[in-house]
């Protein structure tokens, strides 16, 4: 069997970088005089489009996961709808406790305060991601729907559960028992639980949300980066910044600075 044509430089830009970590290593430990990889100049990795849901996709998949058995019982189709206009992660979604939520505010909130980890098969419970909790709003029309996913059961109960275990939903066996399925039924097979954190933001955004408030949303360090993460979408946004402008100035006195028309 042949080996194909040899590989140049850049064609696998993380194999060079794995040669030049250990050829740097190899120069540290004075097995050689210079690290000859360090002079090569690697191509700028190209940023691909992240995957955005409309609000017609996103019903569509909730609705399937509903239709499932046991969907609609155990409000896994409410998952994908707190995911997609919440922006959670999934750890953030899965520690989430009814103690979290505060329905009857003016304005209803959810509050971060812990995330699960699922190593080797075992949860455990950290606090978020750079340690930030926060406050994120919740839009009106899941109200109703967390109020009946929640009655009746006590303030430390997570919001969401595993039909067996009773305590915290594991990402594999909701994906494999009803997610996968539902986003192949509907037409975007492949998708993952963590496009539709990528939809929220997109969702927000195409609603008039600032690059702050996205930010704040998601849980983001900094504006910097939501804005390295999300910037295909401030960038359409700017599109709708120039027609707002465009409008606001032809209701004023810039439009008599126009020539008149013939």
């Amino acid at each position: 069997m042949g080996l194909g044509p040899p590989r140049r430089p850049g064609d696998r830009p993380q194999d060079l970088n794995v040669l030049s970590g250990s050829l740097r290593f190899a120069v540290e430990d004075e097995r050689l005089p210079s690290n000859p990889a360090a002079r090569l100049k690697l191509p700028k990795p190209t940023k691909s489009r992240e995957r955005y849901l409309s609000h017609n996709q996103v019903a569509a998949l909730a609705q399937a996961i509903d239709e499932m058995k046991d969907g609609r019982e155990y409000g896994y189709g409410l998952v994908v709808l707190v995911l997609a206009y919440c922006g959670l992660r999934w750890g953030e979604l899965s520690g989430l406790r009814i103690r979290d939520l505060d329905l009857d505010a003016k304005h209803p909130r959810l509050t971060v305060e812990q995330t699960v980890v699922t190593d080797k098969g075992y949860q455990r419970i950290e606090p978020p991601k750079d340690y930030e909790h926060r406050s994120i709003p919740i839009p009106a029309f899941l109200v109703g729907l967390l109020r009946a996913q929640i009655a009746g059961r006590p303030g430390d109960a997570p919001v969401f559960y595993g039909i067996r275990t009773g305590t915290w939903l594991r990402n594999h066996v909701y994906r494999v028992g009803w997610f996968d399925t539902a986003a192949e039924a509907v037409g975007i097979k492949g998708l993952t639980p963590h496009e539709l954190r990528h939809t929220a933001a997109s969702l927000a955004v195409s609603a008039g949300a600032n690059v702050k408030a996205v930010q704040r949303m998601l849980g983001h360090a900094s504006a910097a980066v939501t804005l390295d993460v999300y910037a295909d979408l401030f960038d359409d946004d700017l599109d709708g910044v120039a027609t707002a402008l465009n409008l606001a100035a032809m209701q004023s006195d810039v439009a008599n600075l126009l020539p008149k028309a013939a």
